[in-house]
C-alpha cells in the first residue's frame, strides 16, 4: 500500500509544479527574479517524479490510504511551497508558517508590513488562499487523474470539509466539474464587482483569491479597511456566499429550489449570522459616527469571522467583551460543511445537539428507540460517533497547543486568541496583528494547528496508526 500511496503524491507534486507558472507569470510582468518560484518548481518535478516511478502490483485502495495521501501531499506540499517566500529574505521557519497559513486559507501572517513584499510574493500568498479552499489535491484531480471511482473519491474525503463528503453526480470528474464551477463562477464574479467598485486589477483579484478560500491575506496592512464602501459590501457578501454549502449551489443549478431552500444547515447558518449580526450591532452602534457605519463594521465581521475569513475594515478591539466572546464562538463554529471555509461546521453542531437532546430522552425514556434526522435524512450511527469523536479531540487538540503555546509567556488572551485564530483557519485575532512574535517551537505548533484544522484531524492523525490494522 505504501508504494500505492508514494506513487500517488508523486503524481500530486508533478501536478502542483504546475502551480508554480502563475507566478512565474506575474514576475515576468513586473519584472522580478523568477529563481525563487522555478527551483521549489523543479524541487516538486523531481520530487514527484521520483514517487511516481515507484510501481507496486497492489492497487487495492482504502479511505485510510486516501488520508495518509492528503495529509503527506499537504505536508510535501507544504515545505515546497514555503520556498519562494525563503529565497527572498524570509527566515524558513517563518516561511513555512506563513505558506502553511495561505494553503489552510487562515490568514494569519508573520510580516509587519505587507506593502513593501514583491507583487509575485504577494500573488502566492493570496493564490495558496485560492488552491487551499478547494484543496490542494482537488486542484490537481481537476487537472491530472489520480485515480478512477472510489479512489479519487476517498481523497475527496480526505480533503473536503464537513461530517460526510458526497459525489454532487455519480461521476468523480463531473463533481469536480461543478465544485469548480460553482468556485471560478463566485470568485470570478467577485473579481468583476470589485473593479467596478474601484480596485485596481491587481487588488481586486488578490482579494478575491483571499475570498475564495475564506482565507484572509490582503495587500495592504489595512486589510479591506481603505477600500470603498461599495467594496467592503461587496466581500461582505462573498465572505457570506463562500459560507454555503456548496451542494446547495449545485441544486440552484439544477433548479431543485425546493431541497436547496429548505436545507437544514442553511437556515442554521442564516439564522446564526442574523442573530450574531443584530446581538453585536446591538451592542456596538454608539462606538460608531454613524448608523450606516455601525451596521457594515457589525455585518462585516461577523460575516468575516463566522467564514473564517478574517478580512477586517477597523478595529474590532474596541468591541464590548460579550461581542468578543461571540466572535470566538463564530470563529470556532464556522459555516457549512462543503464550503470553504475552517471551523467545526454547523452541520456537526446541529448534530450533536441532537445527539444530546436524544441521550435525555433516553435516560428520561430508558426503552424509546429515536433516530436523527439531518436533511431530511436519518444519520447512521457511524456518523455520529465521528462527529462526537471529532469534538473531543478538537477540545483536546486546542488544550494541548495552548498550552504549548503559554510557554511564550504572553497574556492569556492573546494565547489563547491566536490558537483559536489558527486552529479554526480564520487569522484575524484581538490585539494581535502578526505573528512575528511568537517563538520558533510556537509558530511550528500552530502551523501544525493550522493543518489539523483545515484537513480536519482525522486525516493527519491517521499518520501515526499502523497502517496494518485497517
Amino acid at each position: 500500500m505504501k508504494k500505492l500511496a508514494l506513487n500517488f503524491i508523486g503524481k500530486v507534486l508533478i501536478g502542483f509544479s504546475f502551480i508554480f507558472l502563475f507566478p512565474e507569470l506575474v514576475c515576468l510582468i513586473n519584472k522580478e527574479p523568477l529563481h525563487p518560484f522555478i527551483i521549489p518548481q523543479i524541487i516538486s518535478i523531481v520530487l514527484g517524479y521520483l514517487l511516481y516511478k515507484i510501481q507496486t502490483d497492489n492497487r487495492n485502495f482504502y479511505v485510510k490510504d486516501g488520508f495518509f495521501i492528503v495529509s503527506v501531499s499537504w505536508i510535501l506540499v507544504s515545505l515546497i511551497g514555503a520556498l519562494p517566500l525563503y529565497f527572498t529574505g524570509c527566515r524558513y521557519i517563518d516561511a513555512l508558517f506563513e505558506i502553511i497559513s495561505g494553503f489552510t486559507t487562515t490568514g494569519a501572517t508573520i510580516f509587519k508590513d505587507v506593502e513593501v513584499l514583491n507583487k509575485s510574493i504577494l500573488f502566492w500568498r493570496s493564490f495558496s488562499h485560492f488552491i487551499g479552499g478547494m484543496g490542494v489535491l482537488a486542484f490537481v484531480m481537476a487537472v491530472i487523474p489520480l485515480g478512477t471511482k472510489d479512489k479519487s473519491m476517498h481523497l475527496l474525503k480526505a480533503e473536503m470539509p464537513g461530517p460526510r463528503v458526497e459525489k454532487l453526480v455519480p461521476s468523480i470528474k463531473k463533481t469536480l466539474f461543478y465544485l469548480f464551477f460553482i468556485y471560478f463562477g463566485l470568485t470570478i464574479s467577485e473579481f468583476i464587482l470589485l473593479m467596478i467598485g474601484g480596485l485596481p486589477f491587481f487588488d481586486a483579484l488578490l482579494i478575491s483569491f483571499g475570498t475564495a478560500g475564506t482565507g484572509g491575506f490582503s495587500v495592504l496592512n489595512t486589510s479591506i479597511g481603505s477600500y470603498s464602501v461599495f467594496s467592503k459590501i461587496v466581500v461582505a457578501v462573498f465572505m457570506f456566499l463562500f459560507g454555503v454549502n456548496f451542494n446547495i449551489y449545485f441544486l440552484i443549478i439544477m433548479k431543485d429550489l425546493k431541497n436547496a431552500f429548505h436545507s437544514e444547515e442553511l437556515r442554521v447558518y442564516i439564522g446564526l449570522f442574523i442573530t450574531s449580526f443584530i446581538i453585536v450591532f446591538i451592542s456596538t452602534y454608539q462606538l460608531f459616527d454613524n448608523i450606516g457605519e455601525a451596521l457594515l463594521q457589525s455585518g462585516f465581521h461577523v460575516s468575516s469571522l463566522m467564514t473564517s475569513t478574517g478580512y477586517n475594515i477597523g478595529d474590532i478591539n474596541i468591541y464590548p467583551t460579550n461581542c468578543r466572546v461571540l466572535m470566538l464562538l463564530l470563529m470556532l463554529i464556522s459555516a457549512c460543511a462543503g464550503s470553504t471555509c475552517g471551523g467545526f461546521k454547523i452541520s456537526r453542531l446541529i448534530i450533536c445537539f441532537k445527539d444530546i437532546r436524544r441521550s435525555i430522552r433516553n435516560i428520561i425514556f430508558p426503552n424509546r428507540v429515536e433516530s436523527i434526522m439531518f436533511e431530511g435524512q436519518k444519520v447512521n450511527e457511524a456518523t455520529i460517533k465521528s462527529t462526537n469523536t471529532f469534538l473531543f479531540l478538537y477540545a483536546i487538540i486546542i488544550v494541548i497547543i495552548l498550552y504549548v503555546v503559554s510557554l511564550d509567556g504572553f497574556s492569556f488572551e492573546t494565547t489563547l486568541n491566536s490558537v483559536i485564530c489558527t486552529f479554526a483557519n480564520v487569522g484575524l485575532c484581538f490585539h494581535i496583528k502578526d505573528f512575528s512574535m511568537f517563538s520558533d517551537l510556537s509558530k511550528i505548533v500552530l502551523s501544525m494547528g493550522m493543518l489539523l484544522g483545515r484537513l480536519e484531524i482525522f486525516p493527519v492523525l491517521s499518520l501515526f496508526i499502523d497502517f496494518k490494522n485497517r
